[in-house]
């Protein structure tokens, strides 16, 4: 089902792999994943990032994290882009240089809004996360070279998108994916405790600052929370401390589409995360703008900033919200 993408690591001395922008525990899990993999099997390997910065200090329980960024080679024979849609989302600087040392180049991903910007591209929108087609690919490859490390960030990056096998895209293989991981001693526990329960005291406070200013627009079937400069700078915090803040909002009993816009350091504009449930397609939403991802969550980058931004969202929620009901 791999040959092509088998064939390519077969033949490959040197590999380059690549994750999208504010790399979240599926994207990072998958690299990392990957580099134990393919070092296992005696391949040279470098995970290259546009900004190492934008990591999540969360994932530092992963194995090999301190390896993120590091480039040791000028070319590459084989260059994978991982968890990322469309090649914009590498970051301006991996995107024109670092993906250009590769000789050949591949993509494994899951997203449905895609585009192909590689020689070999496997894709499975039905996937839960990247990492569920990467334990396929392993194991078609060479199973052999499975390890620990490797399973722990599998595990990571498969509980990461699917919510801890909780969202509606965890299916029995899924599952059955998770279970053959931890077969091999992944410390589950401190897989998700670190990953979607234990915050800081500062990630507390600005939790609380935004969930009181929540917005429910659309009959209530919309929930909006807005992340601002000010917030970030009161609590010592900044915007990769909002990941998953959107959840308790599209957790709320009624709510079919939540909205989290990030005011970004411009001031000018906003990152803006989007969850949907109840037949809404967050996806569709998030075209409407230019972004995409998944019917249950997508992203997207709004280009007007203050309340002027604001508005449009709301207003595009409301129409949107409408139109699906019809």
């Amino acid at each position: 089902m791999y040959e092509a993408l088998s064939a390519a690591i077969h033949s490959a001395d040197k590999v380059a792999l690549f994750m999208h922008v504010r790399p979240d525990g599926d994207a990072a899990g998958s690299a990392l994943a990957t580099k134990h993999y393919l070092e296992n099997l005696g391949k040279k390997v470098d995970i290259l990032i546009e900004n190492p910065l934008e990591l999540r200090q969360q994932l530092k329980i992963l194995p090999g994290f301190s390896e993120i960024g590091k480039c040791r080679s000028r070319r590459y024979d084989l260059g994978i882009a991982l968890d990322t849609a469309t090649s914009a989302r590498l970051g301006t600087k991996c995107q024109a240089l670092y993906y250009g040392r590769c000789s050949e180049h591949a993509v494994v991903d899951h997203h449905v809004s895609s585009e192909d910007f590689g020689e070999i591209i496997v894709r499975e929108p039905g996937a839960a996360a990247t990492a569920e087609i990467l334990f396929r690919i392993f194991s078609e490859h060479d199973k052999n070279a499975i390890d620990l490390n490797v399973a722990t960030c599998l595990y990571a990056g498969i509980v990461t998108d699917s919510g801890a096998l909780t969202f509606s895209n965890t299916s029995e293989e899924t599952l059955t994916i998770a279970a053959k991981l931890a077969a091999y001693g992944v410390d589950r526990y401190t897989v998700v405790q670190k990953l979607f329960k234990e915050e800081r005291r500062e990630v507390f406070n600005l939790k609380l600052r935004v969930l009181s200013r929540a917005e429910f627009p659309a009959q209530g079937r919309c929930g909006i929370i807005v992340f601002k400069q000010s917030d970030f700078a009161a609590t010592g915090t900044s915007d990769l401390d909002t990941e998953g803040l959107i959840n308790n909002i599209i957790n709320i009993e009624g709510i079919d589409l939540a909205i989290a816009a990030s005011e970004r350091e411009d001031m000018n504009s906003y990152q803006v995360s989007v969850r949907a449930k109840n037949g809404v397609n967050a996806a569709k939403f998030a075209e409407k703008f230019g972004g995409g991802g998944h019917v249950c969550a997508s992203g997207l980058r709004l280009l007007t900033g203050g309340e002027e931004g604001l508005a449009e969202l709301k207003k595009a929620a409301e129409e949107y919200l409408s139109e699906n009901d019809r």
